[in-house]
């Protein structure tokens, strides 16, 4: 901004000193077309609303409102360029070599024929004026649509739009899909005459809205916010009492029981990793995609609502309602000057941010390989109408979808009950399979759960904000994070950008080939997904994710535990459901579970917690009396034993 002001002053001190000597000569231009005061003063006058005003929806404005200043929550639906708009037009005549200035207040001027400086008057000349743009003054115009938003369009209606005009500092301020506060003052729309009597019904009148002041409901995360040392403090004090990420994964729908895993996913989702530029160009994307597939009534769509109230910038869409065009981008020609435009879709409008696709196996399969290209090269490529380019699309997508069923059908092959495409799939970096597992203890724990979210949470909330406040109605062991504290979290790891460490990289090469070989072991009937080597990016993915949600610049072996233990959890659920086989004896079942965990566990030496082969157990049909007895038999035999509590359990010889 110093060499626009340093600009404006020369000009301002040359002209001053031009005016002083035509005052010396006799020839200086009258008072009445002096020097505008924009010229003179580089500043806008603009309101801004009282911190008591009401926010109205866009369907009450009426026709007082007319030439009033209004408040409304709009979202943002279209955003156009840029464009200089002139305010004073400055001419110099090349007769007398007067300046000559003409303020610009509508939308079209008409410029001045004749000169009017005294000396030009006094020689009764017209003179010749020459414009100079230059010295002329111009600001910085945008126009953008906002529609109402969703909560305000009553049952069965239709979202209305409406044009407003930005100036100023204000421009460039939002992008397509933000949420504002919009406060301006709402004005007829004047036409020219030429275009008033083009059209068929001149009698009609648009509308618009001169924007005063704009404030966004959600920050990003690369914008600080206005209380940003508050946030820090509650962020230090937050890591002081310890799990951290624990607390945070808990607090993504607290009101949603159990699916403690999805969460810690979800947010490594919001966080995700660095997006890695080579020196030739070559992009390694760094946004964790992820699918919940999943018997019906397991809360799928809740966690999509929150990740996208948490995410500051977030599309919401399902799967039957979306086409490859809505998702991508569609050419539009305007009507009223006849130029084709390109509007971005919905994974557009989600850029550098999440969007959420409902439903996603209703989705016709020619619109749904419109995201392929997104996934992975996290680019739109248009050529339509004449229009060839390519539009940016750093988007994270996290979807959720039934089986082929409608419900989990375990009696067939995990990738027969997906039925997504090898290509499509092996783009997500998870794939969780949520069941709905018949457990009598889970299953009380659950309504006792959603019992109280429905009686003590909302009584608290009547009661006062104090209650609210202090009180831990969930039974949670903590306070449950609010959305703005989630997204300053969030902000702050995703500055981090940490490097692998050396050590582990032999590590995870083992993983990844242990991966694939357990895939080719397991056989056709039995394969849960397609592991590939976007499988070892994605496993890299999510322990730079963990190592920044531990605010780390390295990444380290816990860091890279988490995501293969995250990995398992997300096919531990199919697992669980598998049916015994008939005939099978349960000394063999028990054995097979025990061999299972004692392979995953290595960091306990192997031993395995009794209750959680109880509970594995219990999904195959085997009581807990059972386990206890297959267990009790096995060691007789002296090929396992149990600590003196009976609540661990260790093969006498490790497996290999």
């Amino acid at each position: 901004a110093e060499g626009p002001a340093r600009a404006r002053d020369a000009v301002q001190s040359w002209r001053q000193r031009v005016n002083k000597q035509k005052e010396e000569q006799g020839g200086a231009m009258p008072k009445e077309v002096g020097v505008p005061p924009k010229l003179k003063n580089p500043w806008d006058l603009r309101f801004m609303p009282r911190s008591s005003g009401q926010s109205i929806p866009l369907r009450q404005i009426r026709a007082e409102s007319v030439g009033s200043l209004i408040q409304l929550d709009c979202l943002v639906v279209n955003v156009s360029q840029v464009k200089p708009k002139v305010e004073v037009v400055t001419y110099h005549c090349e007769v007398c070599g007067s300046e000559v200035f003409q303020s610009v207040e509508g939308e079209n001027y008409t410029p001045p024929r004749e000169c009017p400086a005294q000396k030009c008057r006094d020689n009764k000349q017209s003179g010749n004026l020459r414009c100079n743009i230059r010295t002329s003054a111009f600001t910085k115009y945008q126009e953008m649509k906002v529609q109402e938003m969703s909560e305000h369009v009553p049952q069965g209606g239709v979202p209305r739009s409406i044009s407003v005009l930005v100036q100023g500092d204000l421009t460039r301020e939002v992008l397509a899909g933000d949420a504002i506060t919009l406060t301006g003052v709402y004005y007829p729309h004047k036409l020219p005459y030429y275009m008033t009597m083009r059209q068929n019904t001149p009698t009609t009148q648009s509308m618009y809205i001169e924007a005063h002041h704009i404030q966004k409901h959600k920050k990003g995360y690369s914008e600080s916010p206005t209380d940003e040392d508050a946030m820090e403090h509650k962020l230090n004090e937050a890591m002081t009492h310890g799990s951290l990420y624990e607390n945070a994964a808990k607090s993504i729908a607290p009101e949603i029981f159990g699916h403690q895993d999805v969460k810690k996913a979800l947010l490594l989702v919001l966080i995700g990793s660095f997006t890695k530029q080579m020196q030739d160009g070559l992009k390694i994307r760094g946004d964790i995609h992820t699918l919940m597939m999943g018997d019906p009534g397991v809360a799928k769509s809740q966690l999509l609502k929150q990740v996208c109230a948490i995410a500051p910038r977030s599309v919401y869409t399902t799967g039957k309602g979306s086409t490859g065009v809505g998702l991508t981008a569609t050419v539009n020609r305007d009507n009223a000057t006849g130029e084709v435009t390109l509007e971005g879709g919905s994974l557009v409008l989600a850029d550098n941010g999440v969007c959420c696709i409902d439903e996603f196996d209703k989705m016709e399969e020619g619109d749904r390989t419109a995201i392929h290209e997104v996934m992975e090269q996290q680019t739109v490529s248009i050529a339509k109408s004449g229009i060839t380019t390519t539009l940016n699309c750093r988007t994270t997508i996290l979807a959720a979808a039934n089986p082929v069923y409608g419900r989990y059908n375990p009696y067939k092959s995990p990738v027969e009950n997906i039925d997504l495409p090898a290509a499509l799939l092996s783009r997500f970096d998870m794939v969780f399979l949520l069941l709905d597992t018949v457990d009598c203890d889970k299953d009380k724990q659950l309504a006792e759960h959603v019992t109280k979210v429905h009686s003590s949470f909302e009584k608290k909330d009547k009661d006062g904000l104090e209650l609210v406040e202090d009180a831990d109605v969930l039974g949670l062991g903590f306070k449950p994070f609010d959305h703005k504290f989630m997204r300053a979290y969030v902000r702050k790891a995703r500055s981090f950008e940490p490097l692998l460490d050396d050590a582990l990289r032999s590590d995870m090469a083992e993983a990844y080939v242990a991966m694939r070989d357990e895939e080719k072991r397991e056989g056709i009937q039995e394969k849960k997904s397609y592991t590939t080597p976007r499988t070892l990016l994605a496993l890299m993915r999510l322990s730079q994710a963990h190592a920044r949600a531990r605010f780390s610049h390295r990444v380290e072996r816990e860091d890279f535990e988490e995501a293969m233990r995250l990995m398992k959890a997300s096919k531990e659920s199919i697992e669980l459901s598998a049916p015994a086989k008939r005939g099978q004896n349960p000394l063999d079942v028990v054995y097979e579970i025990l061999a299972d965990l004692s392979r995953r566990d290595a960091v306990k030496d192997g031993w395995v917690d009794i209750a959680h082969v109880v509970s594995m157990a219990g999904h195959k049909a085997l009581t807990k009396e059972m386990v206890l007895e297959a267990i009790e038999s096995w060691q007789s035999l002296s090929v396992v034993m149990m600590n003196p509590e009976k609540t661990m359990v260790q093969f006498m010889v490790p497996l290999e």
